[in-house]
């Protein structure tokens, strides 16, 4: 049974942890958030596959949702959390985009076109507990290791890579194309029973610094495993030439087609992501800070941002440079609200979060 796997074999002593420091005051925070984000598309035009919206950068597209509910109990140097969450990554080059919207009619004409393809997509979601434990490690170091255990409700990864060829002169095209691909959603004759729900288990750590006005932070986020017992997978490769396009311009293939469907228990390396910051106190209330977020198969992600304080009152606007959004953040009393996105209407990028933390004792 999927609930023997180990991660999930943490989750029951994970929350007997909450009970011996439930008797005294805690900090206790609520945290909601969701950031998305696409190089090629609107984030509507992403959800409803609308190629016709699609416009690629050169070069790597990345597109991402992170999203997370989480309650939270501090006590001293330990923090025990219940979350649920939503994380994936696609990373496609600009080939791969132009070829998907050629293939669709949208900008095709009689000019020959080349794609090399490349296209990666990784995602899962799920709930559970976490555990982290800061400590200080010297008067200017300071640290903390995290552990998460997971039941996911959503796991899959798909590759593609090849090559695809259109000749105007005779509306034909031409593919070699390979795909992989891992969901528990696929569907195929002869299927076994899969597991209700899989596992994750995902490590973290951050890693501070201070000197004066200087600081730094790096840290590392879901480094660990997923698992699925009996994961539908499928193996497959289309080598084909075909001038046939249907009635409203797509192509119809008939290609040479080769597969295999695959049932077996599977363990993958989770998506991970890497995040560092410097920060120096420009003022006696305001400082500079220059950070990136570096994301598995796509790289950094840079930014730059300043906040300042007025007595309670924190403010502060961040310029993520990729993403090209501004983000805009407070802090007041127990709340915090940030929002940021790269343009009003049709946003390609959009982050919005709210958290309330507040003592409470029983």
């Amino acid at each position: 049974m999927i609930a023997a796997h180990p991660s999930l074999r943490l989750a029951p002593w994970l929350l007997a942890g909450l009970l011996p420091v439930a008797a005294g005051a805690a900090e206790w925070t609520l945290k909601l958030e969701s950031d998305r984000h696409s190089d090629f598309s609107s984030i509507d035009d992403l959800r409803d596959d609308n190629a016709e919206g699609y416009r690629a950068r050169s070069g790597r597209n990345l597109a991402y949702v992170q999203e997370e509910a989480r309650l939270q109990r501090r006590d001293g140097a330990w923090t025990f959390s219940l979350l649920g969450r939503s994380s994936a990554t696609l990373v496609g080059n600009r080939d791969a985009i132009e070829a998907l919207r050629h293939s669709r009619g949208i900008g095709r004409d009689a000019t020959d076109r080349h794609f090399d393809v490349h296209a990666h997509l990784r995602g899962f979601a799920g709930a559970g507990v976490e555990a982290q434990r800061s400590f200080e490690i010297a008067p200017q170091w300071s640290g903390a290791l995290s552990v998460q255990a997971l039941a996911l409700t959503r796991w899959r990864e798909r590759e593609v890579t090849g090559a695809a060829d259109f000749a105007g002169a005779t509306s034909t095209y031409t593919f070699d194309l390979r795909s992989s691909e891992i969901n528990d959603r696929l569907e195929f004759p002869f299927q076994r029973p899969q597991g209700a729900a899989g596992a994750g288990l995902l490590f973290g750590g951050d890693l501070a610094w201070t000197r004066g006005p200087w600081s730094a932070r790096a840290g590392v986020r879901d480094l660990g495993v997923l698992h699925w017992r009996a994961m539908p997978q499928q193996e497959f490769t289309v080598s084909t030439s075909t001038r046939t396009i249907d009635p409203d311009g797509f192509v119809v293939l008939r290609p040479l087609l080769q597969g295999r469907n695959a049932q077996s228990s599977l363990t993958h390396t989770a998506p991970w992501r890497l995040q560092a910051s410097v920060g120096w106190q420009a003022t006696e209330r305001g400082q500079l800070q220059l950070g990136s977020r570096w994301f598995r198969g796509f790289g950094a992600l840079p930014s730059v941002g300043w906040t300042q304080r007025w007595g309670e009152l924190e403010a502060g606007a961040t310029w993520q440079i990729h993403e090209r959004r501004l983000v805009l953040d407070a802090r007041w009393g127990g709340w915090r609200l940030y929002a940021g996105a790269d343009r009003l209407d049709g946003a390609h990028s959009r982050v919005l979060g709210v958290a309330y933390t507040r003592p409470f004792s029983f």
